[in-house]
């Protein structure tokens, strides 16, 4: 005899128990995806408001260093040494003719604008790093050797050497006129891409834009490793600030052990002067009698670096006295890419930059040096 035909609530209870099952595990598993997924959302916007609080933080460092820095040199006389910020200030020796024209004021401390790491003051989670613009390639108005020269320590070839500085010279000029290996419109046209704007280069990153400046990028890794060009306004050159491949390209016939001797000697002597330059690099020069000047620029490169996340700004400021709005100016700021950051050990306790408070400890007063304005 057939059991569940004489007690159909038997069949069916079995039935709701063998459908209940199954979906209640299907409810849980659901549920678990639920969760995960909730966790994973919390996980990346926990990720995404740490990044964006690293990133104020970063730059509100940078927008108070900048500040700083402003501060520093406009109330410090600036020497063949740098940024004088210490005590003792010494005139120059009127009767020393070379002396007056490299500004000989020395104080007893200075910042190098050479690159070199300084831990600031008022921060001391960051590293800082300034290097003068006059100590630099720049991109507006050197003459071809030079920038062949450089790109000759990079395995540029021969053809692209010689194309570069054409199609540089046809981007910033006025007129439509193609130089031998350069470009002008017509030639970004057929390729689609952006034409020449025909004035300053903004930031050194612009010159990518470039018909073949583009094909460089191992010259653009090691210009985001430590800067090489600039976009600074300024003349002459600074061998006092120089990185070493800089002063292989701008002085023809120096020697790499040549430029160490000299890296080496102006690291604790810079130079006051050409001759002592000269001397130092052993060789002398008649040329360009006026196109060394031992001071820094008005316009200084700015690397700025989390010593912990490595995380890196870079920004170009430059002082503007004679502007009619403010007397400085942010020329650009851009954040180095991660791959070329890293944490920074290895520092040189006794090199700070010194806050506003090191440099006028009496608040009250007026801090400026007189007769240095």
């Amino acid at each position: 005899m057939n059991v569940d035909a004489h007690h159909p609530g038997k069949s069916n209870a079995a039935t709701t128990k063998g459908f209940v099952l199954p979906l209640t595990l299907w409810m849980i598993a659901l549920f678990g995806l639920g969760i995960a997924a909730i966790n994973t959302w919390v996980s990346a916007a926990v990720e995404n408001a740490r990044t964006l609080q690293q990133k104020s933080e970063a730059d509100v460092t940078a927008a108070n260093m900048t500040n700083e820095l402003v501060y520093a040199m406009a109330t410090r006389p600036m020497s063949f040494r740098g940024l004088e910020v210490g005590t003792g200030m010494t005139r120059p020796d009127l009767g020393d003719a070379m002396s007056i024209m490299a500004s000989n004021y020395e104080s007893s401390n200075y910042v190098a604008f050479d690159g070199r790491a300084y831990i600031p003051e008022s921060n001391s989670d960051y590293v800082l790093r300034l290097q003068d613009g006059r100590g630099l390639l720049k991109l507006q108005g050197t003459a071809p050797d030079p920038l062949r020269r450089m790109l000759a320590f990079f395995n540029v070839p021969e053809t692209l050497r010689n194309q570069l500085p054409d199609t540089l010279a046809d981007w910033v000029d006025d007129d439509d006129l193609t130089r031998l290996t350069g470009a002008e419109k017509s030639d970004y046209e057929r390729r689609r891409r952006f034409p020449p704007t025909n004035g300053n280069l903004l930031t050194p990153m612009e010159a990518q834009n470039i018909l073949g400046w583009d094909e460089i990028p191992e010259v653009w890794e090691a210009d985001m490793q430590a800067p090489l060009f600039t976009t600074c306004r300024v003349t002459g050159f600074n061998p006092n600030t120089a990185p070493e491949t800089v002063l292989l390209s701008y002085i023809s016939g120096l020697t790499k052990d040549n430029a160490a001797h000299v890296i080496e000697q102006r690291r604790t002597t810079p130079f006051r002067h050409a001759q002592e330059f000269m001397a130092a690099a052993g060789f002398l020069s008649s040329a360009e009698p006026f196109f060394f000047s031992v001071i820094p620029s008005n316009c200084v490169i700015v690397d700025l670096a989390h010593r912990e996340s490595g995380r890196r700004t870079r920004f170009s400021l430059s002082l503007v006295p004679t502007s009619q709005n403010k007397p400085w100016q942010v020329d650009y700021a851009f954040e180095i890419p991660s791959k070329f950051s890293g944490t920074v050990d290895g520092l040189d306790p006794q090199l700070t930059f010194p806050a506003p408070e090191t440099l006028n400890p009496d608040s009250g007063r007026d801090n400026r040096i007189s007769g240095l304005r």
